[in-house]
């Protein structure tokens, strides 16, 4: 009863999050899951980081879906730049899955940890990004696209913290960039969700209930709890403005990366 709990308060939190900020949710959701999956689900320490990681692009196919859906509708998504970039993102994020599973759990780890830690200081300082310039050839996207989804694939996230900065390079007005980038959350997550599905497919001391390195209680239940809160978020990011509220995020995103590091 303690894990449906949990699993509902993180999808509403994290959903929101994903319509507010353009992310996946994976920043938030990825900390969450160590403590569940070590305290109450009982997931062996060799395969933690992994199941974390895997469960959370699960997770990210439902917010990012249900997020771009209303960016959609807010005519914020830029679809033509989305089929230029998509294909390189799927690579990308499979070459990202197959990359974290040589990892170590434990490294794996502190990897994630030192990685929140730096989206917080970029979060609570908004480094600005580089100067627009739309003028860019279609090779440019195509490589972006793969680093975005090689990281994305690794951390276990839905990339917008590397595709709001850049689609706002490429020209777009920041709301268009928050719309893109939840969009570039469904190739992302369903790319690396299956990729982490495969290398982890016959290990053993895999939880129950798992497909590979997907925990599939976890990705479900926290994936439609944050589809139908991810809506809420889209309003929210076409009217309020959010340094108040980026600041108080990049702290809480601080603490658990460093609780995480000190595991």
């Amino acid at each position: 009863m303690l894990e449906l709990f949990l699993y509902l308060l993180l999808g509403t939190f994290s959903g929101y999050l994903a319509g507010l900020f353009g992310i996946g949710g994976g920043i938030i959701i990825i900390p969450v899951f160590f403590y569940i999956f070590t305290y109450i689900v009982g997931v062996p320490e060799e395969v933690l980081a992994h199941i974390v990681l895997g469960t959370s692009l699960g997770v990210i196919v439902f917010s990012s879906m249900a997020s771009a859906y209303s960016h959609h509708k807010k005519k914020a998504v830029i679809w033509d730049l989305l089929k230029i970039i998509a294909p390189s993102i799927c690579l990308g994020t499979a070459l990202g899955a197959f990359t974290a599973s040589y990892i170590p759990s434990s490294t794996l780890q502190g990897l994630v940890a030192i990685f929140l830690i730096a989206v917080s200081i970029q979060m609570a300082f908004q480094f600005p990004p580089p100067m627009q310039n739309p003028k860019t050839s279609y090779v440019g996207p195509i490589i972006i696209g793969s680093g975005i989804g090689w990281f994305s694939g690794i951390f276990g996230i839905g990339g917008g913290i590397f595709s709001v900065p850049y689609f706002y390079h490429r020209g777009l007005q920041m709301t268009q960039a928050i719309g893109s980038s939840a969009a570039c959350g469904i190739p992302i997550a369903i790319s690396g969700s299956i990729s982490y599905m495969f290398v982890g497919s016959g290990l053993p001391n895999l939880p129950e209930y798992s497909v590979g390195y997907v925990y599939l209680p976890g990705a479900i239940i926290v994936g439609l709890a944050s589809a139908l809160s991810a809506s809420v978020g889209v309003k929210a990011a076409h009217r309020i403005k959010q340094k108040k509220l980026r600041k108080a995020f990049a702290l809480l995103l601080m603490l658990m990366g460093l609780n995480l590091l000190l595991r």
